[in-house]
């Protein structure tokens, strides 16, 4: 769920680098593969290195939602962990792009990852991360 589907865009396709697969707009009955220009918006389907990320308009999910769901407050909702090659340079575009969301610069875990912290416009937390050789 995101407050603001235009800067959710621009977050996810220039500085997290995915790209459009399909994207909703706003009439309820045309479907973009990828974004025209001055169109709005409610869904969208995001690929990068295989992970596939769904973005939804705030409003227009709390449309389709019944019950607890449709009231709860959106914020820190969801940690993404995205498995990337090439950390290091991953990082190096989101920084120049976005160094403000940047949370954590990479450093290796304990546990073999490579891995580096940004939190998206709607407060989630999205780690990415590379398996390192053993």
């Amino acid at each position: 769920m995101v407050a603001d589907m235009r800067r959710a865009m621009a977050f996810w396709l220039d500085v997290c680098g995915f790209t459009t697969i399909m994207a909703a707009r706003d009439d309820g009955k045309t479907v973009d593969q990828s974004p025209a220009e001055g169109a709005n918006y409610v869904f969208m389907i995001l690929i990068r290195d295989g992970v596939e990320l769904m973005l939804q308009e705030e409003k227009n999910l709390r449309g389709e939602l019944q019950g607890g769901p449709r009231e709860r407050p959106r914020g820190l909702s969801c940690t993404y962990y995205i498995e990337v090659e090439g950390v290091d340079a991953v990082h190096a575009h989101m920084s120049a792009r976005a160094p403000d969301r940047v949370r954590a610069a990479p450093k290796t875990s304990w546990y073999g990852m490579r891995e580096f912290v940004v939190e998206d416009p709607d407060g989630n937390v999205l780690v990415f991360a590379e398996r390192q050789q053993a």
